[in-house]
């Protein structure tokens, strides 16, 4: 039987990635939720999230250079490295849950951050606001955004090479 130009098109044609991108924009929106939920409790409690917890860190950082915890390792480092870890979800599961403009939630979580911060300084007097918690942030929405995009790169590349291997046609064997 002679194949058409039309069963070569349709063969070719991209198995579509967006059932798939779907149910990822679905389940980002849920966590994107639940993650802004608990960055708000701990970020606008009245008092820090655990102030013996901060006393007992620069403790351990201060004791641990016995113990080889190297000089570089600081309670300002550790601070800053937990608030990027913090809003890296943000990045992630705010530019999985967009189907467009992915990159906005950059900018949306620096102004969300730095309502955040103001809030802080203006509002809660046991809170300090700053400058540096909103640069943390923002690089951890950073960061969180530009895996989305290899999530989302991987998605994609995924359902071309689905193609790739339902496309070619099964060997002949005489």
């Amino acid at each position: 039987m002679a194949r058409s130009r039309y069963d070569d098109r349709m063969r070719s044609r991209p198995v579509s990635a967006e059932p798939a991108l779907r149910r990822l924009r679905v389940i980002s929106a849920i966590a994107l939720a639940t993650f802004a939920l608990i960055i708000a409790v701990i970020t606008l409690w009245p008092g820090p999230p655990d102030p013996d917890g901060q006393s007992w860190l620069r403790e351990v950082l201060r004791n641990g250079r016995a113990y080889g915890i190297p000089a570089w390792v600081t309670f300002g480092r550790v601070e800053f490295a937990s608030n990027v870890i913090m809003f890296l979800p943000v990045g992630f599961f705010g530019a999985l849950a967009l189907s467009r403009h992915r990159w906005l939630v950059v900018p949306a979580a620096a102004v969300a951050s730095a309502g955040i911060e103001t809030i802080q300084a203006m509002a809660l007097p046991l809170r300090y606001g700053t400058v540096r918690d909103v640069v943390s942030n923002t690089l951890g929405a950073l960061l969180g955004y530009l895996l989305a995009a290899a999530v989302v790169a991987a998605v994609l590349r995924r359902a071309r090479l689905g193609v790739a291997t339902t496309s070619s046609p099964a060997p002949v064997y005489r």
